[in-house]
């Protein structure tokens, strides 16, 4: 049911270091915020993703100084 007029995603996604340092701030608020609020669950999924973004862009352990 797939239409093949319409083009696929692409498989990667880049961000300029800018933005993605503006991500990276966002989902650690994110991140904080659901911690305080004691949503254990969504916390764990955030702190993943920014894990994940931190090691890409270089950093050893996300949360520090970015900017």
């Amino acid at each position: 049911m797939d239409d093949p007029s319409t083009p696929e995603p692409s498989a990667r996604v880049q961000y300029r270091l800018e933005e993605a340092f503006e991500l990276l701030a966002a989902l650690e608020e994110a991140r904080d915020a659901l911690i305080t609020t004691d949503h254990l669950a969504e916390a764990v999924q955030v702190e993943h993703q920014i894990q994940r973004l931190g090691r890409r862009l270089g950093f050893d352990e996300p949360g520090g100084d970015h900017g």
